[in-house]
């Protein structure tokens, strides 16, 4: 699952300089087919939205760090009230 979360976090790079890209510049987006270009906004919102979810996508991937093992006397290292020794 990391390489998972790894292509995912990259992928949300992309989106996220295609989207900056696509507001500076819109006619680097437009359909090929239609000859239509978008709204800057209409890039800008699609855009963040992607960027949000694959980030989700992203995140939820990421496997949880280890947790250190627990010891069979946690808390023993402390000193005691009055067993200093004399």
């Amino acid at each position: 699952m990391p390489v998972t979360a790894g292509i995912f976090s990259v992928l949300a790079l992309v989106l996220a300089l295609v989207t900056i890209a696509g507001v500076i510049a819109p006619s680097l987006l437009r359909n090929r087919k239609t000859g239509a270009v978008p709204k800057r906004l209409s890039v800008l919102v699609w855009g963040c939205i992607a960027v949000l979810v694959t980030m989700i996508l992203a995140g939820s991937l990421v496997p949880a760090p280890a947790t250190a093992p627990a010891t069979a006397g946690a808390g023993t290292n402390e000193a005691e009230s009055g067993s200093a020794p004399r």
